[in-house]
């Protein structure tokens, strides 16, 4: 699929970024301003000149080693003490490593490297509801399946973990998106609503073997942590069961 530049979509998704850096940056010492005056888009861009610079001299990628069952989009995270402070003067404010809540990563390695983020907040709340489904399972043997939302895939019953309905706000549509868990009960995030919206403003479809997934970062700053491969099928997004 043709790649795109930042579209309309992702400006509004900055100006809510820089909305919630300036709230945050409220709580950070003098010394650390300056690091969290940028919105995350900025700060990709200026991350970004300077993984091409050090790709341009050196002929590798400043990222850190992941074993190769790390999920395709956690895989490349950006070694920011390969760039700091030859290459970028210092590490963004929103990167966890200056206490942020985002992880820079790298997408298409293989045809042109690309700086995206990844929201911490999602994949806390993840992890969270994954410590929970396991416990249940140690004691029941059985998964807390909701209702069925595809082939291989279904709404967690919260009641059976004794919770709430929980859902986490997503930062493509504004929206609530719901936990889903996979026949192997892995948690993870429903995007179709955010691949729904995305969809509408992409020139080019994909084809009907294509993750679709890898819209998200091409109208976004953020990639689609803990979700599950989705097709188009009759023109909507859906989840596909893995083999």
């Amino acid at each position: 699929m043709k790649k795109r530049n930042f579209s309309p979509f992702l400006q509004v998704t900055g100006l809510l970024f820089l909305c919630m850096l300036v709230l945050v940056g409220c709580v950070y010492p003098r010394s650390r301003m300056l690091q969290n005056a940028a919105p995350p888009v900025q700060q990709i861009k200026m991350v970004q000149d300077a993984v091409d610079q050090y790709q341009k001299d050196t002929g590798v990628l400043p990222i850190v080693t992941k074993p190769a069952v790390t999920p395709e989009f956690e895989r490349y995270p950006i070694d920011f003490s390969r760039i700091v402070p030859r290459y970028i003067p210092y590490i963004p404010g929103a990167a966890f490593e200056e206490g942020g809540n985002y992880m820079f990563v790298l997408l298409n390695l293989e045809t042109k490297p690309e700086v995206r983020l990844i929201d911490l907040t999602v994949s806390q709340g993840v992890q969270s509801i994954q410590q929970k489904v396991s416990r249940y399972f140690l004691t029941k043997r059985e998964f807390p399946f909701g209702q069925k939302v595809a082939d291989g895939y279904y709404f967690i019953d919260f009641g059976k973990l004794h919770m709430n309905e929980e859902t986490i706000l997503s930062h493509f549509s504004g929206q609530p998106l719901p936990y889903i868990i996979d026949e192997r009960g892995r948690v993870g995030v429903d995007y179709s609503m955010d691949l729904a919206m995305a969809l509408k403003s992409a020139p080019d479809k994909p084809k009907p073997d294509e993750d679709i997934r890898y819209i998200l970062p091409d109208v976004s700053p953020l990639a689609p942590v803990k979700s599950f491969p989705y097709r188009l099928v009759n023109g909507e997004p859906k989840l596909v069961r893995i083999k």
